[in-house]
């Protein structure tokens, strides 16, 4: 860092015109109050202060996926399953959620949900779960967002939300009240409130859900010419007016003491997701 801070580049803006990676939740966890004025693209806000990232200036990325894709069609003939999710039973702050969800899931008709860390004949029962259930659970774990959501988007499974602080990459083209449901924490985890919503959705409204999955799958796609890259840089270059903005705004304003943070901060999400069907 202190390397980065004298080259002519940083000094000329600031780090205002930077990128930087910052993908897994506890990247550069340590130098992030000195790189905060870059574009960061992170996961989620789940470990950053509001001061430190946003939905103005940085770009949320999606995890790449750890399973296979499915390549059949839409469809419910092999989707016996109503709902899935494997991964850890528990995780730290918002995670403690997965317990809860444990609790009153385990025991449900049509429902497989089982503890597992990551492996290659787990992510093998994951594809092969995913690929034959109708819906994929998708709790929150040590912060909002998790590989198991985009597992499911490119599984045609259809994604059932339950983070209330999440974050979704790629939303100014991707509407994705079309593609998965979202309940909150609260609804969540009473007794059998999950499972009766998900079987009150119709086969021909899980359809559409599939349809849309399949219409927006490629932004899941590292590997694609037309995938999750490509829309990456395009996200970055629609923050080039905010860079030149702050850029000229950091270079004329005058020392200030500030109890609160000013106005070029602008926070994430923190009042909850609360959709119904």
């Amino acid at each position: 860092m202190e390397w980065l801070e004298e080259q002519v580049y940083w000094k000329r803006n600031n780090g205002w015109d930077h990128v930087f990676i910052c993908q897994d939740p506890n990247a550069l966890y340590k130098i992030i109050d000195r790189v905060k004025n870059g574009v960061l693209l992170v996961s989620d806000f789940g470990r950053l202060g509001a001061n430190q990232a946003s939905l103005v200036k940085d770009v949320i990325l999606p995890y790449s996926h750890r399973i296979n894709s499915y390549k059949g069609e839409i469809g419910l003939e092999n989707r016996k399953s109503l709902l899935f999710f494997m991964g850890n039973r528990y995780r730290k702050e918002g995670g403690k959620i997965r317990d809860m969800l444990f609790q009153v899931l385990e025991n449900e008709q049509e429902v497989i949900i089982k503890h597992g860390a990551q492996s290659r004949e787990s992510r093998r029962m994951a594809s092969q779960g995913m690929h034959t259930s109708k819906f994929c659970l998708h709790p929150a774990g040590d912060t909002p967002s998790a590989c198991r959501l985009f597992d499911a988007i490119i599984s045609l499974c259809v994604p059932v939300i339950v983070s209330d602080y999440i974050e979704l990459p790629f939303e100014d083209v991707i509407d994705y009240r079309k593609i998965a449901i979202f309940l909150d924490t609260y609804t969540a985890v009473k007794p059998g409130s999950l499972v009766k919503l998900l079987r009150k959705v119709t086969p021909e409204r899980i359809l559409e859900f599939q349809k849309e999955l399949k219409k927006v799958k490629r932004y899941f796609e590292y590997e694609e010419a037309n995938g999750t890259v490509k829309e990456i840089w395009r996200q970055v270059s629609l923050k080039l007016p905010l860079i030149k903005l702050m850029s000229n705004r950091d270079k004329r304003i005058v020392l200030r003491d500030l109890t609160q943070p000013d106005c070029s901060c602008l926070c994430s999400n923190q009042s909850g997701v609360h959709t119904t069907l």
